[in-house]
């Protein structure tokens, strides 16, 4: 941008933001002190942007934006995105400037905003990468998935899905064994990723891995021959500690999930999480709305296998002593086994 079109800029956008006052209920909501606090902060983040500060401008133009929906502001918060590699949020926020509805007296200056986008979406959109996670040999919907430490809810499991370009992190877990898998994606890519719990050298162990000197992975069954009470101690104590595991991962994404519902109730939400579209809430709700589906489905699982464990350990004879077999349970954020010498 040149220096002699800054000023224009501005001074389209501060126009713009008047103009935000045109309509009576818009009037009754957003009182005079508020318009130029809005007009400030606009003005600060095109300055910032201008040069090259998008992160700094991106927060100021968001301020702008919750106090007046103008599409003029939202347009160059995609912009900002756009520039900081947010491929992702940047064309959702087109998009959502794209369909702001103009009524027949709207400025030509918001007209032209809400073209903008709509071109802007169509040209970005093909630009952003995509990434599909499949699991192979494992109950798919059992498999918890994140990529960027995000979960991944199960109905996109095998589903392509937009990403940002980069570096990405994915990670399975189930059964007491993580899988992580690391992937780099340019614009305009596809890629697929294969989580299979049943090849070779699938990690057992949680991820990261113990401290120095403790067990990396728990050891195998015992072979035929080998001896049965044991075993069956065994296996009643990795289901005991994978149950607790899930029941406590059920219980703080529970909290997380609550804690989320309130956060949006404050937002302006309903009890039955209906919310305004705000960018405010539509962050949030999103966020939200993945958290959710986790503890029902860790209590079922994490009851189930504790249940199953107790049952085991208390059915299974005493171990004998003379034998020297040895069994310690082990259970981490990450997951839960039995380890010991048999």
């Amino acid at each position: 941008m040149n220096a002699r079109s800054r000023p224009l800029r501005i001074a389209a956008i501060t126009t713009a933001l008047a103009l935000a006052l045109a309509t009576p209920a818009r009037a009754a909501d957003v009182d005079p002190a508020t318009v130029s606090a809005a007009r400030a902060l606009a003005e600060e983040g095109l300055d910032l942007f201008d040069r090259g500060q998008y992160a700094a401008a991106l927060d100021k133009l968001d301020r702008a934006d919750e106090l007046i929906d103008a599409p003029t502001v939202g347009l160059y918060a995609a912009r900002c995105l756009e520039q900081l590699g947010r491929l992702v949020e940047a064309s959702e926020r087109y998009l959502y400037v794209s369909r702001m509805p103009l009524d027949a007296s709207a400025s030509d200056v918001f007209k032209a905003a809400v073209a903008d986008a709509g071109k802007a979406y169509k040209d970005l959109r093909a630009r952003v990468p995509r990434l599909a996670v499949t699991v192979l040999r494992a109950p798919e919907r059992e498999v918890q998935i994140t990529i960027d430490g995000k979960p991944v809810p199960p109905a996109l499991v095998g589903v392509s899905q937009p990403v940002d370009p980069g570096e990405h992190v994915v990670e399975g877990a189930w059964a007491g064994r993580v899988i992580r898998r690391e992937v780099s994606l340019p614009e305009r890519n596809e890629a697929t990723i294969a989580l299979d719990f049943a090849a070779a050298g699938a990690p057992v162990a949680p991820h990261p891995p113990p401290a120095a000197g403790a067990p990396v992975a728990p050891r195998p069954p015992p072979a035929a021959g080998g001896t049965p009470d044991v075993t069956r101690r065994a296996l009643g104590w990795t289901a005991v500690g994978t149950g607790a595991a899930g029941l406590v991962v059920g219980g703080i994404t529970f909290g997380v999930a609550s804690a989320l519902r309130s956060d949006l109730v404050r937002l302006g939400c309903t009890e039955a999480v209906e919310c305004p579209d705000t960018p405010a809430t539509r962050d949030k709700l999103g966020t939200y709305n993945t958290v959710r589906l986790v503890p029902a489905p860790a209590f079922i699982a994490g009851g189930v296998l504790a249940a199953g464990g107790v049952a085991l350990l208390f059915t299974a004879p005493s171990a004998p002593k003379s034998r020297g077999a040895t069994a310690r349970p082990w259970i981490s954020p990450w997951g839960a086994g039995i380890v010991g010498v048999f």
